[in-house]
This record gives structure tokens, sequence and C-alpha cells, in this order.
């Protein structure tokens, strides 16, 4: 696995003997409408032991991921198709089930319950691994390792390296709703002045331009804003805030599919696809 250290960022992923073709499985986006009525249909037909032989027998999976969170998703505006490292590897998922991947729009702030409501098989697109979305789902082993950090502008890297350097009144936050970059702002920054920004692919250009002065952010996605634009500085990346995982969330209760989703992990890892989804959209 592709994961961030305290020292360094080590390298060793992987993929899977169970998918032909890797990243080139077909994919859509679908309408709300068909999705749900596509996961009610399923889960009213007993016959299934497995959400895994629900979704073969459908033919499809429905993917469900915000679209907003770079390299993992990404809902390009231009194509109306969502792309990322996450995407790539649900459609090699995908392929490996023989169907098709299906990429239903959520939100951080309803990922967790419109899992749960059914509205899609599997959450992916940069999901933090943690107790609390345990209790409620299934959440992977993980696949790649990261931290908390600061993106800032190049010009303020001297200025703003600790927990406390940020957290003053006079420094400026920008952060996404209900997700983990909220939780980390929320517990330890409670004296700077935080404003929550709907979108969060807005946030990096608004610290680039002065608006805010730091987004809190996970090392991955800080190295790719800062490689894109030399006015941003992705601090803490081989010393990250925090430890923590990404890794797929699928309902909870259903051995079979977990342990599909896990040994796939596994032949991802040591086929080295996971190395080739960083090298193409992390470096």
């Amino acid at each position: 696995m592709k994961k961030i250290t305290t020292s360094i960022l080590a390298s060793t992923f992987a993929a899977t003997m169970l998918i032909t073709g890797a990243v080139g499985a077909s994919a859509a986006t679908v309408a709300p409408q068909q999705q749900y009525a596509a996961v009610d249909t399923a889960k009213a037909n007993k016959k299934f032991e497995s959400r895994l032989d629900e979704i073969k027998a459908r033919g499809y999976i429905l993917v469900g991921t915000p679209g907003d969170y770079k390299p993992f998703t990404y809902l390009n505006p231009e194509t109306n198709e969502f792309e990322g490292y996450d995407i790539d590897a649900m459609k090699a998922f995908a392929e490996s089930l023989g169907v098709e991947a299906r990429f239903v729009q959520t939100s951080w702030p309803t990922l967790m319950s419109d899992l749960l409501a059914d509205k899609f098989d599997i959450a992916v697109g940069g999901v933090t691994r943690n107790t609390d979305r345990q209790q409620k789902a299934y959440v992977s082993d993980g696949y790649l390792l990261f931290g908390k950090v600061p993106l800032i502008r190049a010009e303020d890297k001297d200025k703003f390296y600790s927990v406390e350097d940020i957290n003053k009144p006079e420094v400026r936050i920008g952060v996404n709703p209900g997700g983990t970059n909220q939780v980390f702002v929320d517990t330890y920054l409670t004296e700077a002045n935080v404003t929550v920004v709907e979108n969060n692919l807005d946030i990096p250009g608004l610290v680039a331009d002065g608006t805010y002065d730091v987004m809190i952010t996970d090392t991955i996605e800080a190295i790719v804003y800062a490689n894109a634009d030399d006015r941003l500085f992705a601090q803490r990346v081989d010393d990250p805030f925090t430890k923590s995982e990404k890794g797929y969330m699928i309902h909870r209760g259903d051995f079979i599919f977990s342990s599909y989703l896990e040994l796939w992990m596994d032949e991802m890892e040591l086929q080295g696809k996971f190395d080739e989804l960083y090298e193409k959209w992390v470096k």
C-alpha cells in the first residue's frame, strides 16, 4: 500500500488477479429515481444470500461518492462523469464481478445515511476509517495511510506549522462540512476564525487568493493541490497531525460481500494496481 507516515511517503500498493482489465470496466452516472428503485427491487427479492449475489444478478453495482474530493473522486462538470483514484478502483471492482459500475452522487454530511437508506451498495471517495463509521456500517481494511495537514499559501510556510500557530482568532480557516476535516477543526482549532464552505473544491483556490489562510485536509489532497498551484504549500506531509487510513464502506452484517471486497483489495495490493492508481492520480 502507498502509505504516508511521519517520516516518508512509503509505497507498497497493489492489485487484483480477479480483474482482467483493471480499470477498463464500463461506468455510468445514474439518476436518483433509477438508482433507488434498483436497490429496493433487489433488496425485496429474498432469494439472495448476499448483496454480492444481488449485484451480480442485476448486472451493476451502485457506487456512492461525493465527487468533490480530489484525487479520489471528482465530478467533472465538462463531461458530467466521475473521475479519480477511487472511481478507477471501483470500475476495476465492478469488472472483477462481471458487472457495470454506476456512480451515485452523495455528500459528506449524508454519506452514511444514504448508504443505510440503500441508495447505493458501496461508499467511496477518500472515506476515512474510524470507529464511529464502523459502528453503523462495515469499513474495509485500509488501502492508503494519510494524516490531517494544513494546506496554506507558499509565502506562509514558515508561519503556519503547529496547531498552536493555527488556533488563533486572526487565522481564517475554510473547511468542508460533514467529514473528518470538520471534525478535526471543531476539535482542535476552536479559537480560529472558521468558515464552513459547502463545496470542498472551492477551498484551495480561496486559500491561494487570500480569502482564507488555512485549509485542513488530508495529506494526499494537499499534495495534489500544491502540485497544481505553485501559490499553495502542503505543510507537514512527512509529519501530519493525525494518522488514519482510507477504506471502502458497505452495509454491515454481510460476510460474503465484505470478505470478497477484502480479498479483492488484497489482490489489488499484491498485483501493484493500487500503485498504478497512485502514480496516475497523485504524482
